[in-house]
């Protein structure tokens, strides 16, 4: 910022070469006063020309021309030179430094005045002259002692104006120097300030410039991190709503994988059925054949009739058998004959036949010889459920086997026995025909 000044005081402020100036001018001013008053006082004082005087003389005898009068001169009145008029007063004004006092003009001494003429011996009697004439040369010769004096009196009063002038020139001329110097010096001091100021300025504003870049740097940060943290609530969202979406679409797929599973496999469980109901079928021709062979063949017969008696009676032993063992009673088994047998359809080895029969998935082909059996033992939970199953015995065919142990584990829980309590395990047969 620059250095404010006070208008009003630097114009009243006046600097010596001023004040010199004014001085000069009064002085010159007061010169050309006296010089005129001068003029003025040589003008109204000097003598006017008389009126010419006619006088008769009468005298007896001879006369004799009277002699001219000798015309005294009449003294110069000299007036003392008018002193110079004194300068107007300055109001005092504060002066920076102080200047080499100028030194007054030396009053102007008067002229010397003229000697008086010294009286001389009447000269002899001279011609008559006309007193018009006299007197007229008198006064001319007055008045050219006058403009001589006069202008002796003006030349002595240029020489001293001149003077003054040359010393006023040089004392304008040093205080215009120190002036300059001065005004030099201020104009350096101000142009110091002026730089020291647009440098304090200049350091502000870099200052003011940096704080402002800062706290846009700042506010560009914050709000870069603010950016930063909404895009990662955002990534962070979409990731979820992307998990979320692919455990629904997985939980979809597997449903439905699940569903296709089982359709796939009541579908295979129908065609099982099926081919089981047509090897029945078969079965049951072929039964109905033996049967006929065997009424035509008494001998056939009788044994076949002895046979079946013996199988009836085994297979009530058995259903005997199981619904002591799912009582809890030592020594007894459990669904000795899940596949088929008769008797005891309503008792435990028919809802335990009805709840693993439907597991058991296999293409059972016709029978050509023996039964295949397999001979298992299941380990059940308190609560029923499927714990573990082995296979004690196999049939001898690993597809029927497996077919067999993923029944058992799909009849989860048992059925509840009569007793209300299930035993720790439970073994039995499943045969493949009836």
């Amino acid at each position: 910022m620059k250095p404010k000044h006070n208008r009003n005081v630097k114009k009243r402020i006046r600097t010596p070469e001023q004040r010199d100036d004014r001085r000069g001018l009064g002085f010159a001013v007061g010169i050309h006063a006296a010089l005129i008053l001068l003029m003025l006082a040589g003008l109204v004082s000097s003598p006017k020309t008389p009126n010419p005087v006619q006088v008769e003389l009468w005298a007896e005898g001879t006369t004799r021309t009277a002699a001219e009068p000798e015309t005294q001169p009449e003294p110069d009145v000299v007036e003392e030179p008018t002193p110079p008029e004194p300068e107007p007063e300055v109001e005092p004004e504060p002066e920076p430094e102080p200047q080499p006092q100028a030194t007054p003009p030396q009053p102007q001494e008067p002229p010397t005045p003229p000697a008086e003429p010294q009286t001389q011996p009447a000269p002899p009697p001279e011609p008559e002259v006309d007193p018009d004439i006299a007197l007229e040369e008198a006064r001319k010769k007055r008045e050219k002692q006058e403009e001589e004096e006069r202008k002796a009196a003006q030349l002595a009063a240029e020489q001293q104006a001149k003077e003054e002038a040359e010393r006023k020139a040089a004392e304008k001329a040093a205080a215009e120097k120190a002036a300059a110097e001065k005004a030099e010096a201020e104009r350096k001091a101000e142009e110091a300030a002026q730089k020291k100021a647009e440098a304090e300025e200049k350091a502000r504003q870099e200052k003011e410039a940096a704080a402002l870049a800062a706290a846009k740097a700042a506010a560009e940060k914050a709000e870069a991190e603010e950016k930063a943290k909404e895009e990662a609530a955002k990534k962070a969202a979409a990731e979820k709503a992307a998990a979320e979406k692919a455990a629904a679409e997985k939980a979809a797929a597997e449903k439905k994988a699940k569903e296709e599973a089982a359709k796939k496999a009541a579908a295979e469980k129908a065609e099982a059925e099926k081919k089981a109901k047509e090897e029945a079928a078969k079965k049951a021709a072929a039964k109905a054949a033996a049967e006929k062979k065997a009424k035509e063949e008494a001998a056939k017969k009788a044994a076949a009739e002895k046979a079946a008696a013996a199988k009836r009676e085994a297979l009530r032993q058995a259903m005997r058998s199981d619904a002591l063992g799912a009582a809890g009673i030592a020594g007894g088994t459990a669904d000795r004959n899940q596949a088929g047998g008769g008797g005891g359809d309503g008792g435990y080895a028919a809802k335990v036949r009805a709840c693993v029969r439907p597991g058991v998935i296999y293409n059972v082909p016709p029978r050509r010889s023996a039964n295949p059996t397999v001979k298992y033992q299941v380990q059940l939970n308190s609560d029923g459920t499927v714990k573990n199953v082995s296979i004690r015995r196999s049939s001898g065919i690993p597809g029927f086997d497996d077919a067999v142990r993923k029944g058992l584990q799909a009849c989860s829980p048992f059925p509840k026995p009569p007793s209300g309590k299930y035993p720790s395990e439970i073994e039995g047969d499943y045969r493949m025909y009836d």
